[in-house]
């Protein structure tokens, strides 16, 4: 059973990782602060479920200590958004609609996958 949830939550953070990159790219070429912090999201949900993949039957102290990792890393999205934020204050213009759009429609498609990884392990989960 480990070795089956293993290999989808590898799957999962995989899928985030990919994404990460695609949004942070686009992000970056359209000013935009809203998908920065979305792909700042994704990285962190790469990290949570590639440490989560690790610590699978590991003791209780040292998944203890895999979720004081997790708890550092949920820090990083609000600090990199405000970051970006801050950047943006001093030039207020809005994306370009269409790189968002269609950036967001990918993010579902991706977040609709992972979903569905989750499903038909028979783990349901919060992505």
């Amino acid at each position: 059973m480990n070795a089956n949830l293993r290999k989808v939550v590898i799957i999962v953070a995989a899928l985030n990782l990919a994404y990460f990159g695609v949004e942070f790219s686009v992000a970056l070429a359209i000013d935009s602060v809203s998908l920065f912090a979305d792909s700042i999201d994704f990285l962190e949900d790469a990290s949570v479920n590639f440490l989560i993949a690790i610590a699978i039957g590991w003791s209780a102290i040292n998944r203890a200590r895999v979720g004081m990792a997790l708890a550092g890393i949920l820090l990083i999205p609000g600090l990199a958004t405000l970051w970006m934020a801050w950047e943006k204050f001093w030039m207020p213009l809005p994306p370009a609609p269409l790189p968002l759009t269609l950036t967001g429609v990918g993010a579902l498609a991706i977040n609709w996958r992972a979903r569905s990884c989750w499903s038909s392990s028979g783990r349901i989960a919060a992505l």
